[in-house]
């Protein structure tokens, strides 16, 4: 009498039909893996370029008079940019500092311009995640414009009118001046 197992072959297909969908799903997750990869390796050289341009227009529209723009070392913490705005003649105009702070949704940078006496010459808040509607206002030329005009020295929250609703991204947009201030101190 053979004792042959009847239900062996039926465990074994209950077994394949229960492996092949993670097979398949494994594969389409490799394979679009793979394909994200190969998109972001394309279009991350030309996203970083155009980055760097628009931080190239907000630097000329805030010194005008600027005919080209220097890098400058500066190890403040939180200043991930900083510059001598240059004219013609290759004579410093002006300093340029990008700063930025923890706001209420991501980092808020700034753009700050120093005369070479200190002053701010003008001041712009960059592309942020912040609130619409909200923490965005600190965009607005009714908040920004608050800075300019004052010296190179630590600002105090009592000294700026902050945002009803929005003091998160008012005070994150204060402690990145207050970064740009430091940035221009150690540089000059």
């Amino acid at each position: 009498m053979s004792s042959a197992n009847p239900s062996a072959p039926a465990s074994q297909n209950s077994a394949l039909v229960a492996v092949r969908p993670v097979l398949v799903l494994v594969v389409i997750c490799a394979v679009a893996g793979a394909l994200l990869g190969a998109v972001h390796d394309v279009t991350a050289p030309v996203a970083a370029q155009n980055a760097e341009a628009r931080a190239r227009i907000t630097y000329a529209e805030l010194v005008p008079e600027a005919v080209s723009f220097e890098d400058v070392p500066c190890d403040v913490e939180g200043c991930t940019a900083s510059l001598k705005a240059l004219d013609q003649a290759g004579d410093v105009v002006a300093y340029v500092f990008v700063a930025q702070a923890k706001g209420y949704g991501g980092q808020v940078p700034i753009a700050v311009a120093f005369a070479e006496d200190g002053h701010v010459l003008n001041i712009a808040a960059m592309s942020n995640s912040e609130t619409p509607g909200l923490g965005t206002k600190i965009a607005h030329e009714s908040h920004i414009g608050q800075y300019v005009g004052r010296t190179a020295e630590p600002t105090a929250a009592e000294s700026i009118d902050m945002i009803s609703g929005a003091t998160i991204s008012s005070k994150a947009a204060l402690a990145a001046f207050n970064t740009a201030v430091q940035a221009f101190e150690e540089v000059r």
